[in-house]
């Protein structure tokens, strides 16, 4: 049984607006997709930038939606990084298109311009490009790749780069509103685009129901509930961050000159997670974060290219033997933030006199 002091890896931050705003939704008797959800895909359109949302029911949903959209399916290949979670994989496997997986930037650990160049081929249809734990990758190195770009902002809402919010620059963009996500729902997607076909025809795939054709549908819709409580998280975004933020300070202050490699200092960065490199098999080292009642875990639960058998990918094995991501999320109170500088210095000094 986890003990009640025990500071967990990730949870969402919600209060009573958020459950007033559902509880509405109860009364009104209209729970499906409907008014609420119209008014999250305006309002998060307008916070991003991009004229078309169309909110789903999942992160990964928005993935399939968008490449399905896009007409990516057999005899394509989508480039996405290895060091990222199995969404990705997921959603380009039902399209029946190849998944093809790139290296990250070591630092960075956004995926690297300079490989994903490499394995470009006449069947790449798109490149899906995730801002990694919260850091804008660099647009510039991968919208000249001459293949669409599909910026997968899971992690990143709020983050900026070059003055514009992540998730305007691409062909599309998806975000998720998973439980512990940026902002949480539960479950749910959206898809953002510029380009009015393109939401047209996400928002076909996900209307499933009366239909006089037999082409694919999904119902992949959100409900007025979920929709209800984002719009009160998206009110919430820039609160979140700040606190993001300040915690990320915090951490810097507490671990700059140890023995490990901290996250990119980037004006654009909102933190969704902070990840450290050790410089070290990170096992051990999440088993005594345990011990002590800190939530660690890896940030990348596997590399992709393990699942599907292939070799060559030094940098994200490396990443994923050495990364840990500690607890940082806005509902960490001053105390908590107290205890995990100490128990992560502690841990950092104990390896190093070993």
């Amino acid at each position: 049984m986890t003990s009640p002091d025990f500071i967990p890896h990730s949870r969402p931050s919600l209060g009573e607006e958020e459950a007033r705003a559902a509880a509405a939704v109860v009364a009104s008797g209209q729970l499906a997709e409907g008014p609420e959800t119209a008014a999250f895909e305006r309002e998060l359109g307008l916070r991003v930038g991009v004229p078309h949302t169309v909110a789903v029911s999942s992160g990964t949903a928005a993935l399939y939606a968008v490449l399905a959209a896009m007409r990516i399916g057999a005899g394509h290949e989508v480039i996405i990084p290895s060091f990222v979670c199995a969404a990705l994989l997921h959603a380009v496997a039902a399209t029946h298109a190849v998944p093809v997986p790139a290296e990250i930037d070591p630092v960075t650990l956004n995926l690297d311009p300079q490989d994903v160049a490499r394995r470009l081929s006449r069947r790449t249809a798109a490149v899906i490009l995730p801002h990694m734990f919260g850091l804008p990758a660099g647009l510039e190195g991968f919208l000249g790749l001459g293949v669409p770009v599909i910026e997968d902002c899971a992690q990143s809402l709020g983050a900026v780069y070059g003055g514009r919010p992540v998730g305007s620059f691409g062909r599309a963009a998806v975000f998720s509103f998973y439980a512990t996500k940026v902002i949480a729902t539960g479950e749910g997607g959206m898809v953002a685009t510029a380009a009015a076909e393109l939401a047209g025809r996400v928002q076909d795939i996900k209307t499933y129901d009366k239909r006089e054709d037999l082409a694919t549908h999904f119902n992949y819709k959100l409900t007025d509930i979920q929709a209800a409580v984002g719009r009160v998280q998206l009110r919430r975004l820039d609160e979140f961050i700040r606190r993001r933020r300040e915690i990320a300070a915090r951490y810097r202050a507490a671990f700059q000159g140890k023995a490990l490699r901290l996250p990119p200092e980037d004006a654009g960065h909102i933190y969704f997670r902070y990840v450290i490199d050790i410089g070290a098999d990170c096992s051990a080292f999440i088993r005594r974060a345990a011990q002590a009642g800190i939530g660690c875990e890896r940030p990348v639960f596997i590399p992709l290219h393990c699942l599907l058998k292939l070799d060559g990918f030094p940098r994200t094995e490396q990443a994923w033997r050495q990364c840990v991501s500690i607890p940082l999320y806005p509902s960490l109170t001053d105390a908590d933030v107290e205890r995990i500088t100490e128990g992560v210095s502690g841990m950092i000094k104990e390896a190093g006199s070993s």
